[in-house]
């Protein structure tokens, strides 16, 4: 008799369902999924006690609170140094941008800014302001404190920057009078009021009040907040929850007719399936990467409404192209090939779209259609490792946010058919913070890592500008730290043209060269597993973060 420990037992099984011909892939990833937590993969959390639903789904209702149930910690709420797509909640929540995306596929709004207007060649652009916003403390949102936070984040070079920096600096923003600035900037940018958005504007007063050896309250601000949105913070327990209170003399009013929710909870649950429970008995009310099983279950009860809209997220594993094996190109043409990629979609029951390159294949006109990408074949695979330096394999590891059900088995996908070719794979369960943390420098980078990258506005710009361009090697979005000038000269002419028809050809040949770099697996882009109570308005925007001004309880 063979004696496993619990990863080898774990392996064995993966090994025996995938030769098992009775076995169908569904079945499979439920097989893999539950030897996973049994093997400790699942950071060795507990499989909950199913409980029968009780009465009180009505209840937070109509209390008029929403409890958000979500594996990812608001980790930094700093408006100009947290991004990411669990921030952006919390930022929106506290803070006023300039403008605001609402509804599916995202229109810009007015907020702050009443009026944004570019010159003919996007290099001049002057914003109005309304003439009414406040910040907390009851002081005007004037146009020398939304200069003081262009010129924060600019120095700050961290978080939403990526947008900016690279087309203006400190001295770009002119205030005009106290409701007018002109935006000067280095050069053309054609989306450049798309990315307004995400400029939200702090009260420098409190941020200076709360500056610790010239830090500019960059340390206060993680966990307070000095802004003049709709919320402020009630309650900050890392790890645990983050709640928010409305604020009842908040400034603006969307006219939406909506009744705005009075407590928002942002509630910190790792595992679908006690998330799940806690929908069903109430407690939650919106729950986010539900596994697929978990969704139909919560759909099958008539008292949750499932998301069927599509995202434009590309789902991709990193691959270090600096650092390891696989900075080489045939091992990431290898692996590549070696990704089941119809597997894949199956483990999600179908809720996607197979990625064709770097872009969403939904993203009109701007998705190349008929590029060379590796599909998976086995022969293919093993003569690009044949022609590598690691002929013979090697060990790497695959990072992926703990709890997150779907990268696990996406990450258990790469780890049967790399083993193939005499790959192991570690599988690394981290909370998202560390995998940030990580990914900063190429060194410590991990060989694979499974990202999410968020749409912070719908244009390519957004998806090969904060994932490709060398500049951002470092940014989780970035973390395969590919660096080709090349190629940055394309993304930067791209985005100085006001020319559709131009973007159009430099954005396609951009795609064509990272297709040909095998610069990382591109799996695909999902439709979210998110449910909700049916009393709310439909809150499911493609653009990332949910903001509390456009939906409430009916």
């Amino acid at each position: 008799m063979a004696f496993y420990t619990p990863r080898e037992r774990h392996i064995a099984d993966l090994h025996e369902a995938f030769r098992t011909e009775s076995i169908d892939r569904r079945t499979f990833f439920k097989v893999a999924g539950a030897a996973a937590v049994a093997s400790g993969l699942s950071h060795n959390a507990p499989t909950p006690t199913l409980a029968a639903p009780r009465r009180g789904l009505r209840a937070q209702p109509e209390a008029n609170a929403l409890v958000y149930g979500s594996p990812q910690d608001i980790s930094n709420l700093d408006p100009h140094t947290g991004h990411d797509y669990s921030i952006a909640w919390g930022q929106k929540a506290v803070y006023d941008a300039l403008l605001r995306y609402e509804g599916n596929p995202g229109e810009l709004k007015p907020l702050l800014a009443t009026e944004v207007v570019g010159s003919p060649d996007a290099t001049t652009w002057t914003i109005k302001l309304a003439d009414n916003a406040t910040f907390h403390d009851g002081s005007a949102v004037t146009a020398e404190a939304v200069q003081y936070n262009f010129q924060r984040m600019l120095r700050k070079n961290l978080g939403v920057a990526w947008m900016f920096a690279t087309v203006m600096d400190q001295d770009s923003i002119e205030v005009v009078d106290p409701t007018t600035l002109n935006i000067n900037l280095l050069k053309p940018f054609a989306p450049y009021d798309a990315v307004l958005p995400w400029l939200f504007v702090a009260n420098p007063t409190v941020v200076q009040e709360h500056d610790v050896d010239g830090d500019e309250g960059e340390a206060w601000l993680k966990e307070n907040e000095a802004g003049g949105g709709p919320y402020t913070i009630a309650r900050w327990e890392l790890g645990s929850s983050y709640e928010f209170t409305r604020y009842p003399e908040y400034w603006f009013d969307p006219e939406n007719g909506i009744k705005p929710i009075d407590t928002f909870v942002w509630r910190i649950i790792r595992e679908s399936a006690t998330k799940r429970i806690a929908m069903e008995t109430g407690e939650v009310q919106y729950g986010d990467w539900l596994s697929p099983e978990d969704l139909e279950a919560l759909a099958a009860t008539g008292q949750f409404v499932a998301n069927q809209t599509p995202s434009m997220t590309p789902f991709a594993i990193k691959l270090n192209n600096q650092v390891g094996p696989t900075s080489d190109i045939n091992v990431r043409k290898a692996l590549s090939h070696a990704f089941d990629y119809e597997a894949a979609l199956e483990a999600v029951s179908g809720r996607g779209t197979i990625m064709e390159g770097p872009l969403a294949t939904g993203l009109e006109p701007w998705h190349k259609k008929d590029l060379p990408v590796l599909r998976h074949d086995m022969e293919a695979a093993k003569a690009a490792l044949a022609a590598s330096a690691h002929p013979d394999g090697f060990e790497m590891d695959y990072v992926y946010v703990t709890g997150d059900t779907t990268e696990e088995l996406f990450g258990l996908i790469l780890l049967e058919k790399a083993g193939e070719l005499g790959i192991t794979v570690n599988m690394v369960p981290m909370v998202w913070p560390d995998m940030v943390a990580t990914a900063v420098e190429a060194e410590t980078a991990p060989d694979s890592m499974a990202v999410y990258s968020g749409s912070d506005y719908l244009d390519p710009d957004n998806f090969l500008w904060q994932a490709y361009h060398s500049s951002q090697a470092g940014f989780w979005a970035a973390a395969s730290h590919y660096m080709n000038p090349t190629f940055d000269k394309l993304l930067e002419d791209a985005r100085a043209d006001t020319n559709q028809e131009n973007r159009k050809a430099l954005y396609d040949e951009a795609q064509l060269m990272l297709v040909n770099d095998a610069v990382e697996i591109w799996v695909y882009t999902e439709i979210p597993n998110e449910a909700w109570v049916p009393e709310l308005t439909d809150p499911y925007t493609p653009v990332m973060g949910g903001d509390l001004r456009t939906f409430g309880y009916q």
